[in-house]
């Protein structure tokens, strides 16, 4: 009978003592946990961003190539360095979130295209944390492809 009473016991709510002793508890918590997990979010949508812009110039780069590489009667290297360029900003401009413009390099060097794309991805989050205003990332992308 004496072990039912100890489970008895331990079941039961807790007391007004016991309660108003625990008032604060909850509230001093969540003000640590709330700047870790703002940390985390701010974060991680940060990195995201800086990922979805990478994807965009790596698309940009390839666009750019295959419309170089397109085959154009009567094309010269300056036309197809042309078309290039123009492909790749054009979807740079529709699909970038931090910065408009990159700068996009077509080249051509033994009937091979190669467009790179690059442009500085400024994260709005690690200003605020770090407090290193104008501190930039170098975000690039290259695509090769054969002249034929």
């Amino acid at each position: 009978m004496t072990t039912m009473r100890a489970d008895v016991d331990m079941l039961q709510a807790p007391t007004k003592e016991q309660a108003q002793c625990q008032k604060g508890t909850v509230l001093v918590e969540f003000a640590l946990i709330l700047p870790i997990f703002l940390t985390l979010l701010f974060g991680m949508v940060t990195f995201s961003l800086g990922l979805y812009n990478k994807t965009v110039l790596t698309m940009a780069t390839r666009e750019g190539a295959r419309a170089g590489v397109r085959f154009v009667s009567g094309r010269t290297n300056a036309i197809i360095q042309s078309n290039a360029r123009a492909a790749a900003l054009q979807v740079c401009q529709n699909n970038l979130i931090s910065f408009g413009s990159a700068t996009i390099t077509p080249t051509i060097q033994n009937n091979i295209l190669t467009v790179t794309a690059s442009g500085n991805y400024t994260g709005f989050f690690w200003d605020f944390i770090f407090y290193s205003s104008g501190t930039d990332y170098l975000i690039s992308a290259q695509t090769s492809m054969r002249l034929e």
